[in-house]
């Protein structure tokens, strides 16, 4: 690690090395980077480690060198209890298994941070190293995190070069920067195997592997299983209506096509959108489109599978559901239904506590990200949502989808019937559209399946504005099913001037 930022890094926690701060938590998928972290910070202190594979090891060969008894954590952290440590750094990787269900070993490790704070004239830093966050209560206050970063460009660069020295390769600097830009997002270890792989299918590194890094990043999808990764043929045209919306992602579209001048002139990275509105107005729809519009994945955040049953899981399952957009970026990332996410957020019980941190870590998320990951996060009551998540800077802007006007009625059932291939000169499509007032999106889309269903029964060959206009008759729209509902949004979405998509 010899990059400007991997040295604030280092910079960074020995300030809490130096300041005597007992308890350090790294969390990270590489070991190594790890492992470099400590190295740099031993200041000539001795090293003792344990893994919960082998239990007390050599650290720097990772060899064991103590009996099978110590494989434990609590027979372990007996044993460093019983040591005379005073210039000393302890490593205990993989903590989150160690701890988990084991509440000897949870009261041994605030034993030996007591110990630790006891002695005032040593010096003993304790990292904790993991791939998630696991804190039980009894050692929060004791405890500092720090959640390492994926290499940034800099670094992505200088393992490009080193490879192509390697392997006695030439990479040109516009093949560096693009191939730097998609690795954006993997790790040191996944990139070095890339860089290699390509070697191996070509015997050179190129642009033309790009479609390795893509490949690889599905894989890191369906390994995760908090996103999903949704496959999507919609567009733009694919939506009635919304001229507003449709404008302002034309716009960022440009940027993101060429970013690399765009982040040249002065433009700051895209954060994304809030569509918030009627239920069946194209706020799903949206999300889809604009991943088609930007020619970027699409990746589904689902929240409900966020929730864990053990203390600190939820929070650790959210922060690697975003590295691992992190890792697929540049792509969207679709949060649907986001108020549901983070109810109960301001009330009483461990339910509101979790969501509360959730929410916390989603907002620090969006405030501070620089990877190219463009949030679409859908609603339909926006005041169930916490104010903080639509303070600006979250979102680049929030849009309020309403029920289609008319003449967007008229565009709707002019794209439902022509996508099957229903639209002929028998159809008034001004009349259908006066005679559904209040009807959202996917109202009319059901009126045209119904009809087109209607026909086929009848042995009809055509549809015509008569079958429309019956099917139309015997509907209940969702303005009308949630008359009362809707007034009510309608109120809030004017009272907090949220700007209208139409």
């Amino acid at each position: 690690m010899t990059t400007s930022a991997s040295i604030q890094i280092i910079n960074h926690i020995r300030s809490y090395v130096e300041s005597r701060y007992p308890m350090l938590y790294l969390v990270t998928s590489e070991d190594a980077v790890a492992d470099d972290i400590i190295c740099a910070l031993t200041e000539g202190r001795k090293i003792t480690e344990w893994n919960m594979a082998l239990g007390l090891v050599n650290f720097a060969t990772k060899q064991p060198y103590m009996e099978d008894e110590y494989k434990d954590l609590s027979a372990a952290l007996l044993w460093m209890l019983e040591q005379d440590f005073e210039q000393q750094i302890i490593v205990i990787r993989d903590v989150h298994l160690g701890l988990r269900d084991n509440a000897i070993a949870v009261a041994r490790l605030k034993a030996l941070v007591m110990q630790v704070l006891g002695r005032a004239h040593t010096h003993i830093t304790i990292f904790l190293v993991a791939t998630q966050v696991y804190i039980p209560v009894e050692l929060e206050k004791f405890t500092t995190l720090f959640d390492l970063p994926l290499p940034d460009e800099i670094s992505i660069r200088g393992l490009i070069e080193d490879e192509a020295l390697m392997l006695d390769v030439c990479i040109d600097e516009e093949t560096i920067s693009q191939l730097a830009t998609s690795f954006q997002g993997l790790t040191h270890y996944e990139i070095k195997q890339l860089l290699k792989r390509s070697y191996q299918t070509e015997g050179e590194i190129g642009r033309q592997h790009i479609e390795l890094i893509h490949d690889e990043k599905a894989q890191i999808i369906q390994k995760n299983g908090a996103l999903e990764l949704i496959k999507t043929k919609e567009s733009l045209a694919s939506i009635g209506g919304l001229k507003n919306l449709k404008t302002w992602l034309r716009q960022k579209e440009k940027i993101l096509a060429n970013w690399s001048d765009a982040r040249k002139f002065g433009v700051e990275t895209p954060k994304g959108i809030m569509v918030v509105g009627m239920p069946g107005c194209g706020k799903s729809l949206t999300a889809k489109a604009t991943a088609s519009l930007f020619k970027l994945p699409l990746l589904k955040l689902d929240m409900g599978s966020m929730m864990g049953k053990y203390v600190g899981e939820s929070e650790g399952n959210m922060r690697r559901a975003l590295k691992v957009a992190e890792a697929v970026s540049p792509c969207v990332l679709w949060v649907d239904e986001v108020e549901k996410a983070f109810v109960g957020i301001g009330s009483q019980g461990a339910g509101s506590e979790v969501a509360t941190r959730m929410f916390g870590y989603f907002l620090t998320w969006m405030q501070e990200k620089t990877s190219q990951v463009f949030v679409i996060a859908t609603a339909n009551d926006i005041s169930a949502l916490p104010p903080e998540l639509l303070r600006k800077g979250r979102f680049d802007e929030i849009f309020y989808v309403d029920f289609p006007n008319e003449i967007e009625r008229k565009d709707i059932f002019s794209l439902h019937l022509k996508k099957r291939g229903k639209l002929n000169e028998h159809t008034d499509l001004g009349q259908l559209a006066k005679d559904t007032m209040d009807y959202s999106g996917a109202d009319i889309e059901s009126v045209v399946k119904d009809a087109i269903e209607s026909a086929f029964v009848e042995g009809k060959a055509e549809l015509d504005t008569v079958r429309l206009q019956k099917i139309i008759i015997n509907t209940q729209p969702l303005g009308a099913v949630m008359k009362d509902k809707v007034k009510e949004y309608k109120d809030k979405f004017e009272k907090m001037k949220i700007k209208k998509a139409s």
